[in-house]
């Protein structure tokens, strides 16, 4: 504990923009955006069905803008990056605010995903990465939590905020608060000496920034990288279907939730060190291992009782994954290219969010059975696990 305490007062300066960038990130997340959607469904007269189709054609749009801005990490300094990133993200939430009419709610929608959930995860977790060499899982694992503090946090402030001042006025408050802190973070980053990618290191990014598509290593990290968020977003979004249909009140799924926050968090701390110890190569398919007992878990019993030990469980493989992932993409394709390889990789996630609710929404509507749908899920993550062992094989990949 003592090391770590050391590390972060050490480098306070990045981690700090980090932990930020992640933590407003959150303006961009589906958990965030639901807030509002009661409050835009009855003011601009939309359906839910209607809102929803809007929210999957913006998420599939900003997914592909990713990867054309993402890139440009490796080619700007990160305060001057971070800048224009946090700008967009500002000027996106502004226009939510001033939503009076249904295509300035689709236009904010579409950059407050874009710069919100695509990019300031992307910066952060690209700068982080490329700053830190030695103790880059602890950094990565520390800034991460910038992710769960804001699902923690945020719910509990907008909430009543909304029916203090309402929707407008509390994004505009929001804006306010997210300005006062991050601005001061991006204006103390400091170039970074120390770290400088070794002769090698260049080659093979040039090597293998040619050739990714064609690459079985990226397609392993690509199906990887969105298998977690894809099953979650769809989770999350259906939790109360899945206590329905299973008989649990909807207070219990509520409480069930707080167990993926609280566990999300404790893997991310845990995380840094086991990178830091194994490598992120060595545990990439093994933090799947977690979400796969979740799935099996879920499908064999009706009981209440498995709901929270089945969030705890996908919670720790998505807090281990977020900083082992991160990790792989730089232990595979070295620092120079950082930017662009987790520009497709960003996308890929982005797109995973977008996809999963209607592929679940399939297999309820054609009359699956609950416990049937996550045997489904787990068949679709062990298949995954095991192709991503394939990894670690130098000669079969």
């Amino acid at each position: 504990m003592k090391n770590w305490f050391r590390f972060v007062l050490g480098n306070k300066r990045l981690l700090n923009f980090g932990f930020l960038f992640n933590f407003f990130s959150s303006f961009g997340q589906t958990f965030f955006i639901s807030l509002f959607v009661p409050a835009w469904v009855e003011s601009l007269k939309i359906t839910n069905a209607a809102f929803g189709a809007m929210y999957a054609t913006v998420t599939i749009i900003s997914a592909f803008m990713i990867s054309a801005v993402g890139k440009y990490i490796d080619q700007i300094p990160l305060k001057l990056y971070g800048l224009l990133v946090f700008s967009g993200l500002m000027v996106s939430v502004g226009i939510l605010s001033q939503a009076y009419h249904v295509v300035l709610l689709m236009v904010g929608l579409f950059m407050v995903r874009w710069f919100g959930q695509g990019l300031m995860t992307h910066t952060s977790s690209t700068g982080i990465a490329k700053h830190f060499d030695l103790n880059r899982g602890k950094a990565l694992g520390f800034t991460a939590l910038g992710h769960p503090v804001g699902q923690f946090i945020l719910p509990l402030l907008v909430v009543p905020l909304i029916g203090w001042v309402g929707w407008r006025a509390s994004l505009l408050y929001l804006a306010v608060a997210a300005m006062v802190l991050v601005i001061p973070s991006l204006w103390a980053i400091t170039p970074v000496t120390g770290f400088e990618p070794d002769i090698a290191e260049k080659k093979r990014d040039s090597v293998d920034n040619a050739n990714h598509f064609k690459s079985l290593k990226f397609w392993i990290i690509a199906v990887n990288t969105f298998v977690v968020p894809f099953l979650c977003t769809a989770i999350f979004l259906y939790q109360y279907s899945i206590g329905q249909t299973k008989g649990w009140e909807i207070s219990w799924v509520a409480f069930s939730f707080a167990f993926y926050a609280v566990f999300n968090a404790v893997a991310l701390l845990l995380s840094g060190n086991l990178v830091d110890r194994f490598s992120g190569i060595r545990l990439f398919p093994l933090y799947l291992i977690p979400v796969l007992a979740a799935f099996v878990l879920i499908s064999l019993t009706d009981s209440k009782w498995v709901f929270p030990p089945f969030y705890a469980l996908l919670g720790i493989s998505s807090g281990l994954g977020s900083t082992i992932k991160t990790a792989v993409q730089i232990e595979v394709y070295g620092s120079g290219n950082l930017g662009k390889i987790r520009s497709y990789f960003s996308t890929l996630l982005v797109l995973s969010t977008a996809l999963g609710p209607p592929a679940f929404g399939y297999f309820i509507d054609h009359q699956f059975s609950m416990n049937t749908i996550m045997g489904i899920c787990a068949l679709f993550v062990f298949s995954i696990m095991l192709l991503s062992f394939r990894l670690g094989n130098k000669d079969r990949v």
